[in-house]
């Protein structure tokens, strides 16, 4: 009888060592604790908070996949237990503000990448950024990888972007501006002055000719910008005829291709050279009336700052940029490729997350593929619905068919 008792008292705890063990490894409430205090706050500073509606903050432990989500009501402050890691933390809801003694409503998004989170108790404050509207133009294709020739070669210059009207308006593409990042998301720098809550630092600008009323955009219609307005299948068969976009790069200085028959973007900072794995930000902006290529620049040039580490040794470094108030840009769409994506080179307000075509650098099934947004649903006249929610990572199918390739 005891021998009997013991045995079942052995298997027992066996059991229930077993089962502690499995609870240890698979639980994250197993983990070291940390309790965080953590502060939203509303930028640029001068926006006046009458009050946080509600606010949904996200975090992603990158390490495990651990996921939890809090929601707050009429307050920007959360006070939470975490399990230590590294996490990304993203927030989105609504505020209500006063501007000039008028109460406005408008949606808010946050997002803050490899956050650390250690030690018994600390505190973290991420910034919230209103969202920018989608009443205008959107970038609704980027097709930047290029292609292969039947002999296996890189083939590059008919890269393109498509730019659709999402609206149930007819809009006009005169004079808007088509943006690519001073900054890469493969590498992440402490620029001086930082200045991204508010602005968007643009490396090379082109904008759409016109004067007002020239090139007008039904719904739902779309224009085509080429790298070169050719027919590429003339010398890779596996490539594409542009030679009927609405629009072409031509950049002055260079040995560049010229079709007569597509007018040109107008240079107006830098020369834009789209990368084929993506690795910049791309904005559409509008110019307030009455705001030149000549004023843009000599009004919003910038030079910034930072300091590069290289082989132990750390180099000062400084460049320079067009700072674009992100209440112009109209659209913003992030790319990098999966293993070497770093941040995020855009207010969230302007894009809350970023798009690829491939997993890891120097993929060569890259080529030929874009990302294009996902459609959402029919107008009533039949026309594609575009998802547009400032978020590219689930705006965008990545790794797609370009549409003009079908």
């Amino acid at each position: 009888m005891f021998k009997h008792l013991l045995r079942t008292l052995l298997l027992s705890c066996a059991v229930l060592s077993l089962a502690a063990c499995s609870s240890d490894s698979d639980a994250p409430e197993a983990q070291a604790q940390t309790t965080l205090n953590l502060q939203l706050k509303v930028v640029p500073e001068n926006i006046q908070v009458k009050e946080y509606k509600n606010l949904t903050v996200n975090f992603k432990e990158l390490n495990t996949g651990f996921t939890t989500t809090q929601e707050l009501k009429n307050t920007n402050s959360l006070k939470t237990v975490l399990p230590m890691g590294t996490y990304n933390i993203t927030v989105e809801g609504s505020i209500v503000y006063t501007d000039n003694s008028t109460a406005t409503e408008a949606k808010v998004g946050g997002l803050q990448t490899g956050v650390v989170i250690n030690g018994t108790e600390q505190t973290k404050t991420i910034d919230i950024s209103m969202k920018a509207g989608s009443s205008d133009l959107i970038l609704e294709e980027v097709f930047f990888t290029g292609t292969k020739t039947p002999q296996g070669a890189m083939y590059f210059g008919d890269q393109y972007f498509k730019i659709t009207n999402n609206t149930d308006k007819t809009l006009y593409a005169d004079g808007m501006l088509l943006i690519q990042s001073a900054f890469m998301t493969n590498e992440k720098q402490d620029y001086s002055p930082n200045i991204m809550g508010s602005t968007f630092s643009a490396g090379a600008i082109i904008r759409i000719p016109g004067n007002g009323t020239t090139y007008p955009v039904l719904p739902g219609a779309s224009i085509i910008i080429a790298e070169d307005a050719i027919n590429h299948k003339e010398f890779n068969s596996l490539s594409i005829n542009l030679s009927h976009a609405n629009f072409q790069i031509f950049k002055e200085d260079s040995d560049d291709i010229d079709n007569p028959a597509v007018p040109k973007m107008v240079n107006v900072f830098e020369k834009m050279v789209i990368h084929t794995q993506g690795y910049y930000a791309y904005a559409l902006a509008r110019m307030p009336q009455g705001t030149t290529n000549e004023s843009l620049i000599s009004q919003n040039s910038y030079t910034y700052t930072y300091n590069l580490t290289f082989g132990g040794d750390v180099y000062p470094m400084d460049g320079l940029a067009v700072k674009i108030p992100n209440e112009w840009i109209t659209d913003a769409i992030n790319l990098s490729v999966q293993d070497s994506f770093q941040w995020l080179v855009t207010s969230p307000s302007l894009d809350m997350g970023w798009t690829s075509v491939t997993s890891f650098d120097g993929d060569k099934n890259r080529f030929g593929k874009a990302v294009r947004r996902k459609v959402i649903g029919k107008n009533a006249d039949g026309k594609d619905i575009l998802k547009d929610t400032n978020n590219s990572t689930t705006d965008f199918e990545h790794g797609v068919k370009p549409s003009l390739f079908n």
